[in-house]
């Protein structure tokens, strides 16, 4: 299992066996350290994911909305050109 980025470390497990999985299938890695929000940055403009949290009851609630580009811009100021 990897994920997104083009990192040779970025791996959530090594040789590790799972049922048979179909595109669109959801794959949940919990207690996930720097993958999730108190330890994540925006690496290679990685936004950062939804959070949601499973009540005892079996629900789920968004507790974290998925970050958007206008989010990862907000706090930039930049008045030149990049392009000459």
């Amino acid at each position: 299992m990897t994920g997104s980025l083009c990192e040779n470390n970025d791996k959530f497990a090594i040789d590790r066996a799972l049922p048979k999985i179909d595109i669109g299938d959801i794959l949940i890695i919990h207690d996930t350290g720097a993958h999730g929000s108190a330890m994540g940055f925006n690496y290679n403009a990685k936004l950062h994911c939804a959070e949601l949290l499973r009540r005892m009851d079996g629900s789920i609630e968004l507790i974290r909305r998925p970050q958007t580009i206008d989010d990862y811009f907000a706090t930039l100021k930049y008045e030149g050109s990049l392009i000459k």
